[in-house]
């Protein structure tokens, strides 16, 4: 094959009302758009799960333990929802939007210098409208996020400048990473940087291995300085246990809960082997679908009389179709996410092997790291982690593509002495119109899906403008049904259960502890994510802890994935008997059995059980 290469450096405006905006106007926007989402949607897992965490962690840090895997996240978070105490759960989602918010200025900071401004910001709101539906409180990953860049900006900046000072602050801040979510050790790679950095620039060499010990020295700096301060608050012994147990859980059981959940290395190695592989699919077959789109619109065009406007109208069904398929969630953000993951993995290699500025390339090298390794710590890979490390690599695989001007390749075959080419080209124009196109379906895509559902609330916003009751939720809006159920639950509670009394809320709806302003019973908030055994030697642990017995708070029908439409809508079946749970559930009842429970209220969703006199007593 013979081919010029690609154009590049095309700086037509593709968003013009991005490309004349100042920057302080452009993080406006993005901070008004986070903001306007924070007063709607109503999630009892997740949410709950952080925020009872920040609740807790300085008054009863034995009853968030499970948390403390995040143990600077809890601080952070902690520190954040006194100071803004008086808005409940609407300040800690404030939070998020301040780390977001914080995030794109420090990324647009990183790279305006090496990419066009306009583009630029558009890879920036395409990662923030991949944040469409994510949950809205300061929580680990979008904090990872944010740790990440700095380190980013601080050891770049000192590779560039020879400063070992920041290399030396670059690594503090990964150690600090570390503490913000267990899996963040795997930034200790970060150093592989340094070596690339060498490779891009030779007469570096001969500052290796001082960046590197000072990398390292920064690292280790950090975690002295967490022990000790842990030390001090009395919470290094409740954060050894629960690495331990954290270790715990990566042990597969043979369970179905364990083979779904677990943390097991061979699992999570299988699950970031088919993301990544799934990623690519997606990319290639969107790509092909492009350029063989194009292709065959220019054969038509030159061959077919009224070519222009039957590609017109091939085009419009097109873009009707995805349209369609994006309002029917058939396109949906995890769709989206795939796709947008393997384009970036494809174009990288592109960027590596051609004639890209060495400091653009060794930028990228920080945002693939990123994109890799972030979800190699997920339960659930790019699914659940796959969103929040885009900032890097997506702004510049953006830059790159969209400064594509032209296309221009010749394609040979010769066989048996005779030649066959084939001329591909493809226009400014052409190029210009399917940019444009691809923007603004991803904008579209976003905004939909921001629009439609907030995380496990997944309803239509226009129906979400009913008031919860508890005052730590005030200002939050969820559909009637819900509202109805929950507020239903919080008054009949109230006749049971006091503030700062110990609750069993099983098995995924921590968000009743902080609407309620009780405390755990267990160390976790969250015990859907225990394996039987350690479902056992908690609630085990816990009872010989506590002096009385708690009351307990079950839900009746799932709330979470494709439950989230309760309780309009149920999904058939017996919750209570989901496989997954079953296990689990037994050790409950024979708690339940022993101790005489009974209930005393239930609704649609949820039940109250207290325990009843014990016999002789």
């Amino acid at each position: 094959m013979n081919s010029a290469l690609p154009a590049y450096k095309s700086h037509t405006s593709l968003i013009p009302i991005l490309g004349g905006m100042r920057d302080r106007t452009f993080f406006l926007l993005v901070f008004l758009l986070q903001v306007a989402l924070i007063f709607q949607g109503f999630d009892l897992s997740d949410e709950g799960f952080l925020s009872i965490f920040y609740r807790r962690i300085f008054s009863n840090p034995d009853a968030v333990s499970y948390n403390f895997m995040f143990w600077l996240t809890g601080i952070i978070g902690g520190t954040w929802a006194r100071l803004f105490s008086p808005l409940g759960l609407l300040g800690i989602r404030f939070g998020g939007v301040a780390v977001n918010t914080l995030t794109t200025i420090l990324c647009y900071s990183l790279l305006k210098k090496y990419l066009n401004p306009e583009y630029l910001k558009i890879g920036l709101l395409l990662v923030v409208l991949s944040l469409n539906n994510d949950i809205k409180v300061i929580n680990y990953n979008t904090l990872s996020s944010l740790f990440y860049i700095i380190a980013v900006y601080l050891l770049f900046s000192g590779l560039q400048n020879g400063k070992i000072i920041n290399v030396l602050a670059g690594g503090f801040i990964v150690g600090l990473n570390v503490f913000v979510r267990a899996p963040n050790i795997l930034e200790l790679g970060m150093v592989l940087g340094i070596f690339y950095y060498s490779h891009l620039n030779p007469k570096e060499d001969n500052k290796v291995f001082r960046q590197i010990a000072a990398f390292l020295a920064g690292f280790v700096a950090a975690v002295c300085v967490i022990i000790m301060a842990m030390y001090l608050l009395g919470h290094l012994k409740i954060f050894i246990d629960s690495i331990r147990l954290l270790f715990a859980m990566g042990k597969n059981e043979p369970t179905p809960s364990a083979v779904q959940n677990g943390y097991g290395l061979s699992r999570l190695i299988f699950i970031f082997w088919s993301n990544n592989v799934q990623s690519l699919k997606y990319a290639l077959f969107m790509s092909a679908t492009i350029l063989g789109g194009l292709y065959i619109f220019n054969l038509i065009r030159a061959k077919v009389k009224y070519g222009k406007y039957i590609v017109i109208s091939i085009a419009s069904v097109f873009v009707t179709l995805i349209l369609y398929l994006i309002y029917t969630h058939l396109i949906s953000h995890f769709t989206i996410l795939f796709f947008i993951t393997g384009l970036i993995l494809l174009s990288s290699v592109s960027m590596i092997v051609s004639n890209v500025d060495s400091k653009i390339k060794m930028l990228l090298f920080f945002g693939l790291f990123f994109l890799v390794t972030f979800p190699l710590g997920s339960s659930d890979g790019i699914y659940t982690a796959g969103r929040y490390c885009l900032w890097i690599a997506l702004p510049i695989i953006t830059d790159y593509l969209l400064s594509i001007a032209f296309v221009n390749n010749l394609l040979t075959v010769t066989r048996d002495n005779q030649e066959f080419r084939k001329k591909v080209v493809f226009t400014e124009g052409q190029l210009i119109i399917t940019k444009k196109t691809v923007i603004y379906l991803l904008m579209i895509a976003g905004l939909y899906q921001l629009f439609y559902y907030p995380f496990f609330d997944r309803r239509s916003r226009i129906q979400m403008h009913y008031s919860l009751e508890a005052k730590n939720l005030s200002g939050i809006y969820t559909t009637k049904g819900r509202a109805e159920t929950f507020n239903e639950l919080m008054r009949e509670s109230s006749k049971y259960i006091k503030t700062d009394d110990r609750v069993l809320a099983y098995d995924h709806i921590a968000m009743y502890y902080y609407a309620t302003n009780t405390t755990p019973y267990l160390s976790n908030s969250l015990p859907s994510v225990y394996s039987a055994s350690l479902f056992r030697a908690d609630l085990k642990a816990s009872s010989e802890k506590n002096k009385t017995l708690p009351a307990i708070i079950m839900q009746k029908i799932g709330t979470t994935g494709n439950d989230s439409k309760w309780p309009e809508e149920i999904q058939p079946g017996n919750y209570y008997e989901n496989e997954l749970n079953l296990e689990r559930n037994h050790i409950l009842d024979t708690f339940l059995t022993a101790n005489h429970y009974k209930k005393v209220w239930e609704n649609v969703a949820f039940k109250i059980m207290i325990p009843g006199e014990q016999p002789g007593k």
